[in-house]
């Protein structure tokens, strides 16, 4: 089962793409469609899974706003042109027959916690596609971060061993490290003067929070102990911000997490309406298609091999000539992919 954290890779898209950002010919943004399907599609045809959802959070505050009103205080507001595409977002979920889940009072991270949880107890091995190191708390034998790569890094899957790697504590402390260490990405203050590695030799030392905090009296290091004497009740509800419920009432039927046929002519139409025309290759199902496109028409593709024929091209094009181009990658990832060429074309069903 697959889980994707939906904010976290519209975001991831968003900024890939932010010097080089997609507009449809009638002017609509689509930067972040764009990547996010890239990224989804990617992912279904790699792994394959059985059951996905993906899962967003809602504009309305949540349980821990309440208790800590400053909770992400210092987030921007969503780029607007990011939400001009939320709602052709929602659109193409539903066309691909995913189940898209979100729930008021509470966060993605605790719905996909939930979810996670339930695909467990159905005998399901889990993963969690996002970059959010909140998520490592959640793992165990059967659950597992999977972090998308970027052009020079790979797809990372991270189980128990890895969260050790990583932060020096296994999956059941990662609470504790991060309510000490706290957040600057959420505004969760932590301890003052403790950092990654002075709260993963604690919780290392001590176990829990919690303890570390009975036996503040006994640290050497002074900036740390007098951190840990003054900031008792900012560890303790920092704790309680980055723990990740897993017992969401949300109402849904675990059989509409199963991988749906897709409609194929459906979802072409709208990847044709967005003018996501690469895109759909990626779709299940249309590589035939595409082969038989090709051997029916007749088409005049040369490759261009040394200067001589570039030559030959560039003097081939007359004054006034409409001359389209693209640039061609070795895939269709804008965050992964070389560039390897350029194409040219000066009219239908030829180019160099």
């Amino acid at each position: 089962m697959f889980l994707i954290d939906g904010y976290a890779m519209l975001y991831r898209a968003h900024y890939a793409m932010i010097r080089n950002p997609l507009i449809t010919s009638y002017g609509l943004p689509t930067s972040a469609l764009f990547g996010f399907l890239n990224q989804l599609f990617r992912i279904l045809n790699k792994e394959k899974p059985e059951y996905v959802a993906t899962i967003f959070d809602r504009k309305e505050k949540t349980f821990r706003h309440k208790k800590y009103p400053d909770y992400k205080a210092n987030r921007d507001p969503m780029p607007e042109e990011l939400q001009i595409q939320l709602p052709h977002l929602w659109k193409l979920i539903e066309a691909l027959q995913i189940i898209n889940l979100s729930k008021k009072g509470y966060e993605a991270d605790d719905i996909i916690g939930t979810l996670a949880i339930d695909g467990v107890k159905n005998n399901l091995e889990v993963y969690i596609v996002s970059g959010d190191k909140d998520f490592m708390q959640l793992i165990n034998d059967n659950v597992f971060l999977y972090a998308p790569g970027t052009k020079n890094k790979p797809d990372k899957v991270y189980d128990k061993d890895g969260v050790k790697d990583r932060w020096g504590v296994p999956p059941d402390k990662i609470i504790d490290l991060f309510g000490l260490m706290g957040d600057s990405s959420d505004n969760i203050p932590g301890v003052s003067g403790v950092g990654p590695k002075s709260a993963m030799k604690l919780i290392n030392e001590y176990g829990t929070l919690e303890e570390t905090l009975n036996n503040a009296d006994a640290v050497t290091n002074k900036r740390v102990r007098n951190g840990l004497l003054d900031g008792k009740e900012s560890a303790i509800i920092s704790k309680d911000l980055v723990t990740i419920v897993t017992n969401v009432p949300i109402k849904y039927n675990f059989e509409d997490l199963e991988k749906k046929e897709l409609n194929i002519n459906s979802v072409e139409s709208l990847l044709t309406e967005y003018e996501f025309h690469a895109l759909i290759n990626q779709l299940p199902g249309t590589s035939d298609l595409s082969e038989t496109v090709v051997k029916k028409s007749s088409k005049d593709y040369k490759i261009i091999k040394d200067l001589d024929e570039l030559n030959k091209f560039v003097q081939s094009i007359k004054p006034k000539t409409i001359l389209s181009f693209d640039i061609e990658t070795d895939g269709l990832n804008p965050m992964q992919n070389n560039i390897v060429g350029l194409s040219f074309s000066t009219k239908i069903n030829t180019g160099f």
